[in-house]
């Protein structure tokens, strides 16, 4: 599991600075190429690609026959200079899984890996795309969003309309989850796992402004049509809109400013913002305080003229309680070997959310050492990682059970 896990981090965009793996791009293709010419030596195993580009490795029979097979697994795709175990964790416990089985002479028929892709959205702002794909919820919307070149979804997936009328190409039965925590709830306590609740939902938003690029030195201040204003202005005041909420973050995470030079007022600026909250209830009170916000945005500069500003959605992502009893199984696993857990409430998307709503779907977490993500400082301790394999082989047994 280490050795893959090392071999994963090798594949990148950016050696020495971190794990950079982006969507439809080369080093996803060859991550997921990677894991296949690892389980290509057992046999009776199948490689499928779905329409989005998802790589399922199922026993032949569940392949053929449509037979129930639980699936193990997360993603490979990246933030830029990410960590070596976001989402890589979940697809090495898979693989660890499937790999210890056989070679004991327990392959087990039920038993399969799946790799989503684009889980992190970074490329083309789409975010969750493989997995919702599977769900069933693939959108024209998600099809037609574009990377900074101009490449669309539509472009780069293998099937688009089978993205849109979409027909899984296994019998998933379950989804069973893995992942660091990215977070410090686990790594200040007494607890070595999370037993995950449910996952927040997710709202992103592009917020833009119009103005008028001209001369910064000729320009006086009163003449000015500054887009960065009213836009620095909103950025600055998101994090009052949810200082009274538990559970509940706001970030402007990217932000770009055109013409973009240091002697141009700025004609456009752009920005985008998102809000993570544990409910809808709580996600629409933030929405609204966010609207009221931007409209409520007046110029910074008396007698000034004020940019034109719109706020526009990208992405929303519905939160989701996981499997009650897919959970009860994990945690009848961490009792028999005494282990203390924490259930506990993911503030990050992943895969499971979507796939919930295909089939039951659970997962867990491990600690992440000082709480560091997405960033080439992520870590966690080795028996940490090599525990999440064994959790994962003896609950994916559990499930089989269950599930068959």
């Amino acid at each position: 599991m280490l050795d893959l896990l090392r071999g994963l981090r090798g594949i990148t965009a950016t050696p020495g600075r971190g794990c950079t793996r982006l969507a439809y791009a080369h080093f996803e293709d060859q991550a997921h190429d990677y894991l296949w010419e690892r389980l290509r030596s057992i046999s009776d195993l199948r490689r499928i690609e779905d329409a989005a580009g998802n790589t399922f490795i199922v026993p032949t029979s569940a392949a053929e026959d449509g037979s129930p097979v639980v699936l193990v697994g997360s993603h490979l795709d990246t933030v830029i200079e990410g960590g070596w175990l976001d989402g890589a964790l979940g697809v090495a416990a898979g693989m660890y899984v499937l790999e210890s089985k056989s070679r004991a002479g327990r392959a087990d028929p039920h038993l399969g890996l799946v790799i989503f892709r684009d889980e992190e959205g970074v490329r083309f702002s789409t975010g969750l795309f493989g997995s919702k794909v599977f769900a069933g919820e693939c959108t024209a919307t998600d099809l037609d969003m574009r990377d900074s070149d101009g490449t669309s979804v539509r472009d780069v997936v293998p099937d688009p309309d089978g993205c849109s009328r979409y027909r899984p190409p296994v019998n998933a039965a379950a989804f069973l989850e893995c992942h660091i925590e990215q977070g410090q709830r686990l790594i200040g306590s007494d607890a070595r796992v999370g037993v995950v609740s449910g996952i927040v939902g997710i709202r992103r938003f592009e917020l833009e402004a119009k103005g008028m690029a001209n001369h910064a030195g000729t320009t006086d201040m009163r003449r000015r049509v500054d887009a960065l204003v009213p836009v620095a202005e909103i950025v600055a005041r998101c994090p009052s809109l949810v200082e009274d909420l538990d559970d509940a973050v706001i970030t402007c995470g990217w932000l770009q400013v055109d013409p973009g030079a240091p002697n141009i007022v700025p004609g456009r600026a752009v920005a985008t913002i998102e809000i993570r909250g544990k409910d809808d209830a709580t996600l629409d009170g933030i929405e609204r305080r966010l609207h009221d916000l931007v409209s409520s945005v007046q110029p910074a500069v008396s007698g000034g003229r004020c940019a034109e500003v719109g706020l526009k959605s990208l992405v929303s992502v519905a939160p989701n309680p996981t499997d009650a009893t897919l959970s009860d199984l994990l945690v009848e696993v961490l009792d028999d070997r005494g282990l203390a857990y924490k259930r506990l409430a993911s503030m990050a998307g992943h895969d499971t959310q979507q796939v919930a709503r295909r089939c039951p779907s659970a997962m867990f977490f491990i600690p992440s050492i000082a709480g560091v993500s997405h960033n080439p400082d992520e870590d966690s301790h080795e028996e940490d990682i090599l525990l999440a394999g064994e959790l994962m082989s003896a609950w994916a047994d559990r499930c089989v059970a269950e599930c068959s």
